[in-house]
């Protein structure tokens, strides 16, 4: 199991979520605790990169773009936004 962080801006940023977002970034961050490395990569010219990015929501109205940190069997959420 990986633990999912988050930094000051990022933390802003889920706070900022609408409503509508809320249940589906719940799901989408268990998610990211199992399997993390579930997410497109970044950097589609390195697909083997640690830095991944992931939609969510019903019609994938949002995105986290997030690093694994396998040494430590950490996830840091980098930026999370959603676009209604």
């Amino acid at each position: 199991m990986y633990t999912v962080t988050l930094d000051d801006e990022s933390e802003q940023q889920v706070d900022a979520l609408p409503p509508a977002a809320l249940a589906p970034f719940a799901e989408l961050r268990a998610m990211l605790e199992v399997a993390p490395w579930n997410g497109d990569p970044f950097n589609k010219l390195k697909p083997d990169s640690p830095m991944r990015s992931q939609a969510f929501g019903q019609n994938h109205e949002g995105m986290v773009v997030h690093l694994i940190l396998e040494d430590q069997r950490r996830v840091d959420l980098l930026v999370v936004v959603w676009m209604s």
